[in-house]
């Protein structure tokens, strides 16, 4: 008796555990990643302030999403000097990506902009 109360005890914590883990992944890329689009973004500012070249600017964005296993998806420099980045991260999932409905969930882009210093 007391057996079937820890088997069903321990079914639902690792039922809740998996969602958690599941439902939680896109929430952790995105702050990951917003960390290091902001790094990225600062750092193409501060090549661009330097070199007036877009190319390095966006280069170092680019060593910047390396560094941080993102992939720079955009990088662009308007008319008044204001970069603006793009990263985006394949979260982790075991199921849920796997459903067209859900899919999107897991690919995570963040944008940021930055001004010269």
């Amino acid at each position: 008796m007391i057996g079937g109360w820890i088997l069903k005890i321990a079914i639902a914590l690792a039922v809740l555990a998996f969602a958690i883990v599941e439902l939680g992944s896109p929430l952790l890329t995105k702050a990951t990643l917003d960390g290091t689009a902001h790094d990225a973004a600062n750092d193409a500012a501060h090549e661009y302030f330097q070199s007036h070249d877009p190319t390095k600017a966006c280069q170092a964005a680019s060593d910047d999403a390396s560094n941080g296993h993102a992939d720079l998806a955009h990088c662009d420099i308007d008319d008044q000097g204001v970069v603006h980045v793009t990263l985006s991260k394949q979260a982790r999932s075991y199921l849920l990506r796997r459903f067209s409905q859900t899919k999107g969930w897991y690919n995570v882009r963040v944008s940021v902009s930055a001004v010269p210093k």
